[in-house]
């Protein structure tokens, strides 16, 4: 009867990250068919108006970088337009200030938005911003996206030439080599990139934008009623009420906006739960406007839920495998008779496996770094992901519950290099949680391997040192030296 249990709590998790493995496989093979538009550059004459809506909050060793590439912008200036979403309570506000001289020197209309307030946070920043924005195209911007000059012109003549009325830049990384963490989100995101958006954009079916690098008509954005307060993933949020309202978006590889990637796996990881928990809002907000969108067909209803419902993939390898594990290790539960020696279960749970690797040799194929040097990074990956599935598991259940949560603001260090303060740590319950199920699959992994689960065993392994590894006990001792004024600068 136990056996049963376990096999039917296997089945019923592990169905939706099935589907969405099959999923992926599709997504997979329209990324080696997508091809970028041989659109060419609209002359300026054609140049019509533009605004770029920057989202700025507490980020002076950033923005001044990001704010001399829109100047350098390759578009009449007499038709853009400038609009500053600042809610910074530091020396970001003096460094915009001079930066913003320059602008209205050079032509540019200027409109910067203060609020006394974060209430909404980002979301509520870019709404109150809203009303000056008076381009029929708005770029999104964060504080560190260095978009090139010919960005605008790129993304408008893809937009005018497939009649689109967003488009997704591929994400860039200026400081890619900066250590193993940003090599490895680099080639993550790489690897989304190319998987996601370049196959959604094949298959002609719905993905999610990214906030800083976005071109968007603004009828459409005004369509959809702008930005959703209360849900921590804004991108993902808009992205979903843009594709229910039946407007058309397109990935264009070949523009890179760079950006700065996370330098530590702490800050990895909590991006990562802000994510989930965002999407799982995400999930909550739209799932009736998705199912009841007349201008989406039932099957890219099913896979814009399936792509908002992704995170639960870490949620469900923690029940299956743990579940599995204690099942053999204290109930006498024979690995070739359980689920785990089912031949097609094992081609299932394969199948995302060989996505991954597959999809990070095509993007770094795409990027001509194919090397040793890169290609070892995708084990390294691999165990860096595990690593966030606990966190990222209790974030998604927080969200899908209706809970808030707090908006983490990935910190920047800029140009400079400099590590920035991380803005204090996870709640007790998270972390406690964290170690008991990372000591928990390290005890529980060879017990598991000498019964003859071996794969189960090793990931069992990898994924409880990898969890304690990005937990970082040394700073417990150090807390005190490593606090910061709520509402200060970034960084010392």
């Amino acid at each position: 009867m136990f056996d049963l249990l376990v096999s039917v709590l296997v089945v019923l998790f592990s169905i939706p990250v099935f589907a969405f493995s099959a999923y992926s496989v599709a997504l997979l093979a329209g990324s080696f068919f997508y091809r970028d538009p041989a659109t060419p550059l609209l002359p300026y004459i054609e140049a019509a108006p533009a605004s770029v809506f920057l989202a700025v909050y507490n980020e002076p060793r950033v923005v001044a970088g990001t704010l001399d590439a829109l100047l350098a912008l390759d578009y009449p200036h007499d038709r853009l337009q400038l609009v500053v979403a600042d809610d910074s309570t530091d020396e970001t506000v003096g460094v915009i200030d001079g930066k913003l001289r320059d602008f209205r020197d050079s032509g540019v209309e200027v409109q910067h938005s203060r609020r006394e307030s974060r209430g909404g946070f980002k979301a509520g920043a870019l709404n109150h911003a809203a009303g000056k924005l008076t381009g029929e195209h708005i770029l999104l911007i964060d504080a560190d996206s260095r978009p090139p000059p010919g960005a605008l012109k790129d993304g408008l003549a893809y937009m005018r030439g497939r009649g689109l009325s967003f488009v997704s830049y591929r994400v860039g990384h200026y400081n890619r080599e900066k250590n193993l963490v940003t090599r490895a989100f680099a080639l993550f995101q790489d690897s989304v990139d190319s998987l996601q958006k370049m196959g959604a954009t094949r298959l002609s079916v719905p993905f999610s934008l990214q906030g800083g690098f976005v071109l968007a008509d603004a009828a459409g954005l005004k369509e959809v009623g702008y930005w959703r307060e209360g849900v921590l993933a804004e991108d993902a949020d808009l992205s979903c009420r843009l594709f229910s309202a039946g407007l058309k978006g397109g990935y264009l590889s070949s523009s890179e906006l760079p950006s700065e990637d996370p330098s530590s796996l702490r800050v990895w990881k909590r991006q990562a739960a802000r994510v989930a928990q965002g999407w799982a809002q995400c999930l909550r907000a739209n799932f009736t406007t998705i199912v009841r969108s007349k201008s989406l067909d039932p099957a890219r209803k099913a896979l814009l839920l399936l792509t908002m419902l992704s995170p639960f993939a870490a949620l469900s390898w923690l029940t299956v495998t743990l579940s599995t594990a204690v099942a053999i290790v204290f109930g006498g539960l024979d690995p070739s008779a359980s689920i785990f020696g089912n031949p097609l279960y094992i081609v299932a749970v394969t199948v995302p496996v060989a996505v991954f690797y597959i999809a990070g040799v095509h993007s770094l194929s795409l990027r001509k770094m194919l090397s040793l040097r890169n290609l070892a990074l995708l084990p390294a990956l691999s165990y860096m992901i595990t690593s966030m599935f606990t966190i990222s598991a209790i974030s998604f259940v927080s969200g899908l519950a209706g809970r808030p949560g707090h908006f983490f603001r990935t910190p920047k260090g800029g140009a400079s290099g400099e590590s920035a303060d991380d803005q204090g740590g996870e709640g007790t319950g998270t972390l406690v949680l964290e170690g008991l199920l990372s000591i928990l699959a390290v005890s529980l992994s060879l017990p598991t391997f000498l019964r003859g689960g071996t794969l189960l065993g090793l990931s069992l392994f990898g994924f409880g040192a990898a969890t304690l590894k990005s937990m970082e006990f040394s700073r417990f001792f150090m807390r005190e030296e490593r606090r910061t004024p709520r509402g200060g600068s970034a960084g010392q």
